[in-house]
């Protein structure tokens, strides 16, 4: 029994996958490549089929339309690589941990696994196969009306292992979303009448998803394990909400952009993936509240680069320099509390079908680049993000990989 007890230990510590427990309900929220490879910084800059999560403004970008009938998008941190690495270096043991190591071998691999693995926290995301269509520009008057329709999915998982018990233990959660958006967007391309220069783009999204998420805190012990019925600890569940952005283009140098998500403190309606009551307070389930997000952000497409006094090269409108200040309405994480994790600061150079990237995200540096060419993209990723509730608290870092397809030219500044 005990050999039992310790080889299932060694292959849960291992290989679980799945998201920390949250108290608080999140929104649909698509963090993409692109966005994240510049420090998380896109609201006064969101042209591409990131707009329908960064700001539905973007979209009057367009000059023509885009469809993107597949993308692949996969992230894992750090602690998936080493996890991986802790496995093949101690395949042997683990393989033959019952009939070829002693009590005292057994002991000590016990040891170092409750040493090195209990403090990994692998992390996976998934998103496939996000189908997109956004149409080109509808003349209204004088002015431009943009909409589309995009459908996307995605699934995150982790584990939070437990200390201090004879037994190691596991609390977990888990989340796969699906969502529907329809964004309308319209630019108003001149604002003389209220004597202010430039333009300004208004767009809205209007989403429907559905989520399947654990909502237990269960500290599970690997004795329980085996007989332990994860099924009953699902929820399904439904929100319809509206998001509002906008984009005042000051001029061909200068974007404003604001984005507000859940303008109405929309909520997710959840019920019983089983039907029983065993875990909740209702079998109907229960009503989860998102609340609103607010975030501001600038875009500078400088036409010289200046890398000494009075030296300069000319960018050709092919670089972008991005801060934005994120989640300021959260009541929870007040920007004078958490004014480092709010910022965000990031950069982008493109040159043909070439393209680098590079920020702060919060306090954490990333990096990124790749091949964006008009049938589709090949883009890579690593960049940290705070989990915690300070920067600094709690760093994971991520590696992440997008490949799509798309068909749509478009004329863009970058």
């Amino acid at each position: 029994m005990k050999n039992k007890i310790a080889f299932l230990t060694i292959l849960v510590l291992l290989f679980s996958s799945i998201v920390f427990a949250s108290q608080l309900e999140n929104r649909a929220m698509k963090k993409g490549l692109r966005p994240m490879s510049m420090g998380g910084a896109f609201t006064a800059i969101a042209d591409d089929d990131n707009t329908f999560f960064y700001n539905p403004a973007g979209i009057t970008y367009r000059n023509s339309f885009l469809i993107q009938p597949f993308s692949l998008d996969i992230a894992i941190n750090v602690a998936v690589i080493d996890s991986y690495n802790f496995y093949t270096n101690h395949k042997s043991d683990m393989l033959h941990f019952v009939d070829k190591l002693d009590d005292d071998q057994q002991i000590k691999f016990i040891k170092k696994i409750s040493d090195q693995v209990l403090d990994f926290y692998p992390y996976v995301f998934v998103s496939i196969p996000n189908i997109l269509f956004i149409t080109k520009p509808v003349a209204v008057k004088k002015n431009y009306l943009n909409f589309g329709f995009g459908v996307f999915s995605y699934a995150k998982t982790n584990a939070n292992f437990n200390r201090g018990a004879p037994i190691p233990s596991v609390s977990y959660d888990s989340e796969m979303t699906v969502l529907g958006i329809l964004p309308v967007a319209f630019k108003i391309r001149s604002l003389e009448k209220i004597k202010m220069p430039g333009a300004l783009s208004l767009g809205a999204n209007f989403k429907c998803m559905r989520r399947l998420k654990n909502v237990s805190q269960d500290k599970i012990s690997l004795r329980e394990l085996p007989k332990y019925d994860f099924k009953e600890n699902f929820l399904y569940g439904t929100s319809f909400g509206v998001d509002f952005g906008a984009i005042y283009h000051l001029n061909s140098h200068w974007n404003f952009g604001l984005m507000i998500a859940g303008v109405y403190n929309s909520s997710v309606k959840y019920k019983n993936l089983c039907g029983n009551s065993n875990k909740m307070d209702s079998a109907s389930g229960y009503n989860a509240r998102i609340n609103p997000e607010l975030n501001l952000g600038v875009a500078y497409y400088p036409e010289k680069f200046y890398y000494w006094p009075e030296k300069y090269l000319k960018t050709n409108d092919r670089l972008a320099l991005v801060f934005d200040l994120t989640d300021l309405a959260n009541s929870n994480e007040t920007f004078i509390e958490t004014p480092f994790k709010k910022t965000h600061i990031g950069a982008e150079y493109k040159y043909n079908s070439f393209v680098i990237r590079a920020g702060y995200n919060s306090g954490y540096p990333t990096i990124g680049g790749g091949i964006v060419t008009n049938c589709g993209t090949l883009e890579y990723a690593f960049y940290g993000e705070e989990k915690g509730l300070y920067a600094g608290q709690n760093p994971v870092w991520f590696h992440r990989i997008l490949f799509s397809v798309k068909i749509g030219h478009n004329k863009e500044k970058i």
